[in-house]
């Protein structure tokens, strides 16, 4: 009997560790992304639904590549998460030397808002919200589009694309279905898409779960890029799905 009541403590309370520390465990996704007659290729690192934690430094410096661009797809905090703690991320990830563009996420709205917009703009980062940044890579120019889907409620895909006229064109947006309800004409102006939001699901059971796995997809000529997220919201745990940040190197 003894035996039987130890088990059925032990294997939950495993079980709970297991999805805990999957929740903690970093993983670092590098990935190529092939552009046709880009002249000079760059990094650009990826990261996503941060949340409640603290961004570890020994996961950045593991990485080796040059760095050219930092961009992070929302979520940056929630409620409740003090302020220096974002402060602690941001520094962080400035740590690249590289810049660092932001967009929002719905999380980041239900904290205090005003509050991060300040520091972001006090540490530096460029804030994407319906408007679009060109950057010079070698000899061509990367536009890099911004589509807040958290704050308004229809998609103001026509302004984040105003005036667009990279060679490349990367759309960042917290919730990949805000690039789904854009119209065609707009869809097919964009290269590549970058989002989060979903966690993957957080938490797949026999693998199913709320969402989808992130990954890369395509919709028309579009590629579409979902991470699973940095992060976890709610209760600390993961399960099938898997805590990542991205080093996504664009080349010929």
């Amino acid at each position: 009997m003894i035996y039987i009541i130890s088990a059925c403590v032990l294997i939950p309370s495993a079980f709970i560790l297991y999805m805990i520390y999957k929740a903690h465990h970093d993983t670092i996704d590098y990935r190529t992304i092939k552009v046709t007659d880009l002249s000079s290729e760059f990094n650009l690192f990826f990261i996503s639904d941060i949340h409640r934690r603290k961004v570890r430094t020994e996961t950045l410096r593991s990485i080796k590549e040059n760095v050219k661009l930092v961009v992070i797809g929302g979520d940056i905090t929630e409620k409740g998460v003090p302020i220096e703690r974002t402060r602690e991320n941001i520094r962080k990830l400035k740590e690249f030397g590289a810049p660092i563009y932001f967009v929002w996420g719905n999380n980041d709205y239900e904290a205090l808002p005003s509050k991060i917009y300040g520091l972001l703009i006090s540490e530096g980062v460029t804030i994407l919200t319906n408007n679009n940044h060109d950057i010079l890579i070698g000899s061509q120019t990367i536009s890099l589009m911004g589509l807040d889907c958290c704050q308004h409620s229809e998609v103001l895909m026509d302004l984040a694309m105003k005036n667009v006229n990279g060679f490349y064109t990367i759309l960042l947006t917290h919730d990949p279905s805000a690039f789904y309800e854009t119209e065609e004409e707009f869809q097919n102006k964009v290269d590549i898409v970058l989002a989060g939001h979903t966690h993957g699901g957080q938490i797949r059971i026999f693998g199913f779960g709320y969402f989808e796995k992130g990954g890369l997809t395509k919709l028309h000529n579009t590629k579409i890029f979902v991470s699973e997220g940095y992060g976890y919201t709610r209760l600390p745990f993961r399960l099938g799905t898997r805590s990542e940040c991205h080093v996504l190197t664009f080349k010929q």
